[in-house]
C-alpha cells in the first residue's frame, strides 16, 4: 500500500501493485474483496447504510455484506428496488432527486455506479446531504485513465452498445451480462473529476485508491486477448494511475 499524497483531499493510495501478475490473473476477483474490505472496515457499516444503485438484490461480489449491516436502505431507478429483500427503506428513482433523508447515514456506498452519472455535482451534493457528520461514502468504478473506460465510452458514442451487449453475452467471471443496457459517461472516475465535483461541499477527507483488474480481456475475441493481457502485464498491474479499478472514499 503506497500513499503518494498527504493532502486530505488528494490522498492517493495504490493497492495490489505488489501482487504478481500471474496471481492477479488466477484470482480475478481480488479487487472486489478490496472494496468489501474497505467497506467492512468502516465503523459505520454496523450503523445505518445506504446502497446507491442497489438494484433488486446484492450482487454476487457483495453477498458477504448480508447479515452484517446495522440497517440497509437502498435507492435505484429500476423497479427491481421495490422487491429487494434486504432493504428497510427504499426509493425508486434517481438518487439525486430522491427523498433519501439528510444526515441519516453512517455509510453510503455505490458499486459500479459512478460511471453512469451524467452530472457528478448533484450526485455528490446528495451524498454529502445523506451522510451523518463523520459518515463515509465509498464508490468503486472503472478508472477513467484505463483503456477499458475509453473503449466502453467509444462504443457508447458510436451507438454500438446494443451490438456489443449481444455479441459479448454473459461474463465468464460472474455469469451476468457483461455489458449493461444503460448509459455510461465516465465523468466521476478520477481524482481530478471527484475533486471538481466535491469542491466546496465540506468533505473532511477524500482518499483515492487504484487496484489492478484483468477481467477486461473477456470483452475481446479470443484471438485478440493478447492485447489487453500485454497491457496489464506491462502497465495495468504496475502503474497505479493506469490500473483498471478506481475507488473513492469520502468522509463528511
Amino acid at each position: 500500500m503506497i500513499s503518494t499524497s498527504t493532502n486530505p483531499l488528494s490522498n492517493v493510495i495504490s493497492l495490489g501493485r505488489e501482487i504478481p501478475w500471474l496471481e492477479l490473473d488466477q484470482d480475478r476477483r481480488s479487487f472486489q474483496r478490496e472494496f468489501v474490505r474497505l467497506a467492512l472496515e468502516c465503523p459505520g457499516f454496523r450503523g445505518r447504510v445506504l446502497d446507491i444503485g442497489c438494484g433488486g438484490e446484492l450482487p454476487a461480489a457483495l453477498e458477504i455484506f448480508e447479515g452484517q449491516f446495522g440497517t440497509l436502505d437502498g435507492v435505484d431507478p429500476s423497479p427491481a428496488v421495490m422487491s429487494h429483500p434486504l432493504l428497510e427503506r427504499r426509493w425508486q428513482g434517481a438518487f439525486e432527486t430522491s427523498a433519501v433523508p439528510a444526515d441519516a447515514y453512517d455509510l453510503a456506498y455505490a458499486y459500479n455506479v459512478l460511471e453512469h452519472i451524467a452530472d457528478p455535482r448533484p450526485f455528490f451534493e446528495k451524498v454529502f446531504s445523506a451522510l451523518k457528520p463523520g459518515g463515509v461514502f465509498i464508490g468503486l468504478t472503472p478508472n477513467a485513465g484505463h483503456p477499458f473506460a475509453v473503449l466502453s465510452r467509444s462504443i457508447e458514442l458510436l451507438g454500438l452498445k446494443g451490438f456489443a451487449r449481444a455479441r459479448i453475452g454473459r461474463s465468464e467471471e460472474t455469469g451476468e451480462m457483461a455489458v449493461n443496457d444503460y448509459p455510461a459517461y465516465y465523468r466521476s472516475n478520477s481524482p481530478r473529476a471527484i475533486r471538481q465535483a466535491i469542491h466546496g461541499l465540506g468533505f473532511r477527507r477524500a482518499t483515492y485508491y487504484y487496484f489492478p483488474c484483468l477481467q477486461w480481456d473477456t470483452y475481446f475475441p479470443r484471438v485478440l486477448r493478447w492485447a489487453p493481457r500485454l497491457y496489464d502485464y506491462v502497465l495495468g498491474t504496475r502503474v497505479s494511475s493506469l490500473m483498471q479499478i478506481f475507488i473513492v472514499q469520502l468522509e463528511k
